[in-house]
């Protein structure tokens, strides 16, 4: 590889240039991606899809610390309770589940992937490519048990990790996972999770973002979903210094569905930013979006959401709506919500609110005995009841409402 990859190198990027070069096993499908990146450099403002997050900017001022092997004491999931299946990506090493293997689903560490065409442009992505060393792999049959499936994202130190995760469901298989953020290192973490749910299958995803406020994530997620299948996904985040949650769904048979909530509560100075990018490519396919951000202080609450309705997608249903209540003057909220519709036979909406507390409301509650803060934080929970009501499972609504409700104490 080139010893001058990179021009006018940051400390951030001589350091992935050592890392990479320092891997013995790097294949040459890696070794191209890791070039390709160099030229396309972080993300920046300049970018359109990334002017509220840039990543350039803030990896830019990140000198990682030789810290990697930095894990102090793990804590019990909040999720314990479901007794789901635990995975563990602790800085980016795969931490398996013990015991015996159930019937009905096949996991296992694997050989990450080398390429996913639709990201090849997508700079994180790429690197990511490059530089992840092994992946979780799991298979969920149609036999597999009624038991929710855990994965921690776990980070405690100061430098750079990468993970991938691959998952298929398969044909007529129902699958619950949980997915947590967890983790007060400072340093900067990319995963990259890719999967296929079969036809009539159920794939129900749940996203807890809730790391220490010094941490850099980008999570992608790209889904291709088949005939009669179903996407569903609820994510909570209370941000982090830089924060990017991005999923990528695409409807490629008749009858597929997505429904896609997400919720940030943000406080000082965290950012957080949902992208996301739904393409329909078949006819009689649904997708339902709903965004709400609470933000006080000085934190950034970004919302990027796109609608691609392909030619042969006739008969698509979509429909998308993202709310943001500031609670200070100094918070901001930015939202795009995009269509780009080339059939001519479908119903697809998009809408965009920004707004304070309803100051009639306030008043009518503290006429009827709550307090200021009782009152603020009962509207606020109202405010974000839509996103929770997506949840079919009464033991994570409980779990999100005790998380808002926590927030809402230093409200």
């Amino acid at each position: 590889m080139s010893e001058a990859l990179f021009n006018n190198p940051t400390p951030f990027e001589v350091d992935l240039q050592a890392a990479f070069a320092g891997r013995a096993k790097a294949n040459g499908a890696q070794a191209a991606a890791f070039e390709r990146f160099a030229k396309l450099g972080f993300p920046n403002r300049r970018i359109e899809g990334w002017k509220w997050s840039d990543y350039n900017g803030a990896l830019r001022k990140l000198t990682p610390a030789n810290d990697a092997e930095a894990r102090g004491h793990i804590a019990p999931s909040e999720f314990a309770a479901l007794n789901p299946l635990e995975f563990r990506i602790i800085n980016g090493r795969i931490e398996l589940p013990q015991g015996e293997l159930p019937d009905g689903l096949r996991y296992g560490v694997v050989d990450p992937v080398a390429a996913i065409p639709e990201l090849e442009r997508h700079a994180i992505a790429t690197l990511n490519v490059a530089m992840t060393r092994k992946a979780l792999g799991i298979e969920i049959g149609e036999d597999a048990p009624d038991r929710p499936i855990l994965i921690r994202h776990i980070n405690t130190h100061a430098a750079f990790a990468f993970a991938q995760t691959m998952m298929r469901v398969s044909v007529n298989a129902r699958v619950r996972l949980i997915e947590t953020y967890e983790g007060e290192g400072s340093g900067f973490y990319s995963h990259l999770f890719h999967m296929v749910v079969r036809d009539g299958a159920q794939f129900h995803r749940t996203v807890v973002h809730q790391t220490g406020a010094d941490q850099i994530v980008n999570a992608v997620c790209a889904a291709k979903v088949d005939a009669d299948a179903a996407f569903n996904q609820t994510s909570l985040s209370t941000g982090s210094r830089l924060s990017r949650h991005e999923t990528i769904v695409h409807l490629w048979a008749q009858g597929g569905t997505a429904n896609i909530n997400s919720a940030a509560l943000l406080c000082d100075d965290r950012h957080s930013d949902f992208t996301t990018h739904v393409v329909h490519r078949a006819a009689h396919c649904r997708t339902r979006q709903i965004h709400k951000g609470v933000a006080r202080d000085r934190a950034r609450n970004a919302f990027q959401g796109k609608f691609k309705v392909e030619r042969e997608a006739q008969k698509t249903d979509a429909k998308m709506t993202a709310n943001a209540l500031l609670l200070s003057d100094t918070a901001e909220a930015n939202h795009k919500p995009e269509l780009e519709i080339y059939a001519d036979d479908v119903e697809c909406a998009h809408g965009s609110t920004c707004g304070a507390l309803d100051a009639d409301a306030l008043f009518y509650l503290r006429q009827r005995g709550l307090n200021e803060a009782a009152a603020r934080a009962l509207l606020v929970e109202a405010f974000l009841g839509e996103v929770l009501s997506g949840m079919d499972d009464e033991r994570l609504g409980e779990i999100f409402r005790n998380k808002i409700a926590d927030w809402l104490v230093y409200e």
